[in-house]
């Protein structure tokens, strides 16, 4: 797999730490795949027989399972001022149009968002975590880069901030889905080394996809 940096997890500003991810769920990935790749470099099936090849075979699938579902569960946070948050809500409440393929998407957003209306900024610089599953992440995306703002203004900045903010959290989700397309691919290959003869190929690189494209896979 090429070796690809993870995206930092964490942003300042103003000395404040915020994080994307939390370290908790973070460790959960991270751990969920070391367990898969070292069960791979530990099983290669020569010698076995086929019964025994078909079980390791299938526990690594079970491994993979196990991440694929972490990746797809684990919230990243997105970090909103107050005006940042009103603006969202209002391009989601009073500016987008909606047909029959967004309307209940939008109804279901603009829920998870309300979660967030209890809470009472402290200041105008505040920045409170908006947490959202790779679905969510996408959809908003695709609904709110419809919008159009006017002029440089305040509001043409929070605008931005938000789009900034949602492609920095979709990097850090694109790194592990990279990694599970690629394991979803190179168990198969790994499998094919189990015969006599044959030998991995350890170039298999894994495809880089759009920050934009932030979880179309999780969402299918």
């Amino acid at each position: 797999m090429k070796k690809t940096e993870k995206p930092e997890v964490s942003f300042k500003i103003d000395d404040q730490e915020y994080l994307r991810l939390d370290d908790s769920s973070e460790l959960n990935l991270d751990s969920v795949i070391k367990n898969l790749s070292e069960f791979m470099e530990k099983n290669n099936g020569k010698g076995e027989t086929e019964e025994v090849k078909d079980k390791i075979y299938k526990d690594a699938q079970e491994l993979w399972n196990e991440f694929r579902l972490a990746l797809t569960d684990t919230k990243f946070n997105l970090h909103l001022n107050r005006a940042e948050y009103n603006l969202l809500t209002n391009i989601l409440l009073t500016k987008m149009e909606y047909d029959a393929d967004t309307v209940f998407v939008a109804i279901e957003l603009t829920n998870v968002l309300g979660s967030l209306k209890k809470h009472k900024w402290e200041s105008d610089k505040e920045l409170v975590p908006f947490k959202v599953n790779p679905t969510e992440l996408t959809y908003i995306y695709h609904l709110i880069s419809k919008h159009t703002v006017k002029g440089i203004t305040q509001t043409t900045y929070n605008f931005a901030n938000i789009l900034r903010r949602i492609g920095e959290v979709s990097k850090l989700f694109n790194f592990y889905d990279n990694k599970a397309k690629y394991y979803s691919e190179y168990i198969v290959t790994w499998v094919t080394s189990f015969e006599d003869g044959v030998t991995l190929d350890s170039s298999v690189e894994a495809e880089e996809v759009d920050s934009t494209e932030v979880a179309e896979e999780a969402a299918k």
